[in-house]
């Protein structure tokens, strides 16, 4: 998980067309595909996390060592950078195409809250409403749809378990939680542009779930071969497009849970499983662990899935070198690196297929540059 320090003003920076004020390399072009390469100016690592259908790129960078902050790319290459009043520490994972971000910031180090920043560089700040005995009072959000609908996850039983939320664009709150009538812990990934949310929950191996808005409640689980067994499976969706087709990743095991098995799923709206392996591991998001008195929140979405079931994600090769890939709606994989670059991390992909996401260059592997790859039209 990355953490942001951040300072409480807005700082706007025009990328002019001097490389003084827009350090970024020329798009670079193949048959295939190009790439253009940017970084926040005099950041010390540039790190998006999130592009929408005009272009536009959220993230966040390293002002110093110890002082991050989130930024906006527009689709002309101009950058703001923001941050949210009084927080210690801020983070930006999610842009819509209507220009809103939302994500998390720590006015005390290890209680994060979430906010939204309107398309006006408006931010407001929120919480869940408490909906047990005792302190709720922190939230991390993981997505938000075009309609401003925002999912995120909250610590909500003394035992320790979580929930997810789904908050309207009017600061309506609701309960994302397995049906289960027990303290299983509950955790959102995404949500779509009809308000159905993803997510996994624990029970006693991590299983997935759809939820609709209207209360219906889906269980999502990879099957097991002849061969397999559930003592270590997994099943955690990332990302759901508006069709209600679904990405993720699973982990199933051999019996007897001596050999892990782990790939990549996509489910369609009909409840058709396909299954893939990329060239190497898989990256994958480790799970999150919400506790209620402190803990981990957040882990960075891994897969992101276009509309028109395109995947993007990461895998480490046999020399542990980070590759990224995409994934066609008829099963190819193609693995990419930025030109002169290494530990490739793709983190999102929008309707036209272009992928955002950061890495080093292989002269110097301390200093993360963001990235855009553009198919060709």
């Amino acid at each position: 998980m990355c953490s942001l320090k951040i300072r409480h003003c807005l700082v706007v920076t025009l990328c002019l067309l001097s490389p003084l004020f827009c350090p970024a390399q020329a798009p670079v072009v193949d048959d295939w595909v190009s790439y253009l390469t940017f970084e926040v100016p005099g950041a010390q690592g540039t790190y998006p996390m999130s592009i929408n259908n005009s272009m536009a790129v959220t993230g966040y960078y390293y002002a110093s060592s110890t002082v991050t902050a989130g930024f906006l790319r527009d689709a002309d290459g101009a950058i703001t950078t923001f941050s949210v009043r009084g927080s210690v520490w801020s983070e930006p994972v999610s842009l819509n195409d209507a220009g809103e971000i939302t994500g998390f910031y720590e006015a005390v180090a290890g209680v994060p809250h979430s906010f939204i920043r309107y398309a006006n560089g408006q931010i407001i700040t929120f919480d869940p409403p408490c909906f047990a005995i005792g302190p709720c009072n922190y939230s991390v959000p993981v997505s938000i749809n075009s309609f401003g609908e925002v999912a995120g996850n909250f610590p909500l039983l003394a035992s320790g378990s979580s929930s997810g939320f789904r908050r309207s664009r009017a600061g309506v709150f609701n309960i994302v939680r397995a049906p289960l009538g027990a303290d299983y812990s509950t955790v959102a990934t995404a949500i779509n542009a009809s308000g159905a949310v993803v997510g996994y929950w624990d029970d006693l191996g991590d299983t997935g779930f759809l939820a609709h808005p209207d209360g219906f409640w889906a269980q999502i689980a990879v099957p097991l071969a002849a061969d397999q067994t559930k003592c270590l499976s997994l099943t955690v969706p990332e990302s759901i497009n508006a069709e209600g087709t679904i990405a993720g990743w699973y982990r199933n095991s051999t019996t007897p849970c001596n050999t892990q098995i782990i790939g990549g799923f996509t489910l369609s709206p009909n409840g058709d499983f396909t299954l893939f392996q990329p060239p190497g591991t898989l990256l994958t998001s480790p799970l999150v662990n919400i506790q209620r008195y402190g803990g981990s929140m957040v882990i960075s979405h891994r897969m992101s899935l276009d509309q028109a079931g395109d995947i993007a994600g990461s895998y480490t090769d046999t020399a542990g070198a980070q590759h990224g890939f995409v994934r066609n709606p008829w099963g190819t994989i193609t693995s990419f690196d930025p030109p002169r670059g290494q530990q490739t991390t793709a983190t999102s992909i929008n309707d036209s297929g272009v992928i955002a996401g950061s890495y080093f260059y292989n002269w110097n592997n301390q200093i993360a540059q963001g990235f855009l790859r553009l198919p060709k039209p």
